[in-house]
Order: C-alpha cells, then structure tokens, then sequence
C-alpha cells in the first residue's frame, strides 16, 4: 500500500486522539464512568460497523488470540481508568506528556523481556525522556500536581503493556475484530468495578452522554483502532513517534479552550520527554 494514505491516517488518528483530554475536562461524570461509556461507544461502533460478518470474524479467532486480547482488554481498561483520573489532578500537558512515556516503557520491556539490545542513541533518548520528566516532577510537586502525574505516569505503563500485546495481535487479527474484543472486555472489568465502588451510571446531562459517543467515535475508532490498522503498513516507531503530536495539540486545545497556560518548567521538561521518545523510538529497530 501507498505510504501517502498510510501517513495521512495516522495523522488523523492522533489529531483524534488529541481531542480526548478536552472532552473528558468537560465531562461532570466520575473518571470511571467516562472510561465506561467510551469503551462501551467504541464497542457499539465496531459492532455495527463490522455487521453481518461479525459472528464469522468472532468465531474465526483462536483460543490464544482470545487470552491475548483479553489481557490487552484489561491493560487497556488500566490505561484509562488511570489516564482519566489524572486529568482530576494535573493539567492536561502534564498528563499527556507522561502517559506518552509509554514508548519508554515498550523499549524496557523489550530490553528486560525480550532481551533485545538498544544502542547508544535509544538508551540516550530514554535518558533524556526521563530527565525531562524529573523536571516537570519537580515542578508540578511545588503545584500540588504530583498524584496527576503518577497516575498519568501508570496509564503510561498500562498502555504500553497494551501496545505491546497489540503488536502480537495485529498481524493476525483484523483491526474491527481487535478493537471489538479488546473495547468490549475492558468495558465489562470498568463496569464491574464501577459498579462496586457504587458509582451513579445513570442521571447524566445530555452534553455528558454526547461526549460519551463522540470519545467512542473519535479517541476511541478515529484514534486507536487508526494507529493500530497503520501498524500492518509502518514500523511500530513511526506509529510511536507520530503519537507525540497528541502532546502538542491537546497541550495548544487545554490552552486554548482551559486557559492551561503552559509553565517554564513544562515547556523545559515536555521539551526533553519528547526529544528523548523521538531519539528512542526511532533508534528502537537499529
């Protein structure tokens, strides 16, 4: 397939993906709730989207793809449970910024699971990703953001766990079936947990429940289930650095919609985080 469509999709996915933090800052219902309700757009979408032949693609997955997107299921549901309620703590650049971490995280698994080398110029962009990242901890630590940042921190970790399976998965599975299974499965581990910490599901404005839909069609298709079609057609790192648009476009929407003006120590640091994801991720494959 030609490269131009390929580029021009993933760029609509993270311009997607970019508009997730705005919505949820508009949202008046709790993090868990919000995760819930994109998930179960998203699974809905693909549903009606994959239609008739639903039933076939389901019934054509093995066992071990099942258990795999499960996990990825659960690793996901994670990921936006934490990435969520980060958002109630720290500014949306902090938040973005850290949960894009995730491409150092890919890279230490690789390097401590799977026993892969990394040369010079990707430990050095996990170097300065993490050097980056001590400087808008020390920052936000004096603001009182601290907490935000760990969780986005955590969702970082859940999504690159995430990726991880995803990559296993996506040269096999067709990108609707994945996204259903996956979407579906991290839907039900929220909602039971929601359900246990007695969260409200119902009584929400009705500017809530458009949110809801939107994230599932936008962040949730438009953003995710993009990328991880790209990945059958470009390497893991173009798709990784591509990401790193999400920091700078929700950080410009934040300042633009919230007023978030960004301080010197984010600039200074978000400036080095995403030096260093650059430097990794496209020395990763070297």
């Amino acid at each position: 397939m030609k490269t131009a469509p390929v580029y021009a999709a993933i760029f609509f996915g993270v311009l997607c993906m970019s508009t997730s933090s705005t919505m949820i800052r508009w949202c008046s219902a709790p993090a868990l709730v919000i995760a819930l309700y994109r998930l179960a757009a998203t699974t809905g979408l693909s549903a009606v989207i994959n239609g008739r032949n639903l039933p076939l693609s389901i019934s054509g997955l093995s066992r071990r793809d099942i258990i795999l997107m499960a996990s990825s299921g659960l690793f996901l549901a994670l990921h936006l449970a934490f990435w969520i309620s980060s958002l109630d703590y720290t500014s949306i650049s902090s938040s973005v910024l850290f949960t894009n971490l995730q491409v150092i995280f890919v890279l230490v698994f690789s390097t401590f699971i799977l026993k892969e080398r990394l040369n010079r110029w990707a430990i050095l962009g996990v170097v300065l990703a993490l050097t980056g990242s001590g400087v808008i901890v020390g920052g936000d630590l004096g603001q009182g953001r601290l907490l935000g940042d760990m969780l986005a921190l955590a969702s970082g970790f859940f999504v690159a766990v995430y990726f991880l399976l995803g990559r296993q998965l996506r040269s096999r599975v067709a990108t609707l079936d994945y996204t259903l299974v996956v979407s579906s499965v991290a839907a039900v581990i929220v909602l039971f947990v929601a359900v246990f910490m007695q969260l409200p599901l119902t009584g929400y404005p009705a500017v809530d429940w458009l949110l809801f839909a939107l994230m599932g069609l936008g962040p949730g298709l438009g953003g995710h289930a993009v990328l991880n079609w790209a990945l059958k057609f470009v390497k893991a790192p173009v798709v990784a650095v591509s990401i790193l648009g999400e920091s700078v476009m929700a950080s410009i929407l934040g300042w633009f919609i919230f007023n978030e003006a960004l301080l010197w120590y984010q600039l200074t640091g978000g400036a080095v985080i995403l030096m260093g994801i650059y430097l990794a991720a496209v020395n990763e494959s070297k």
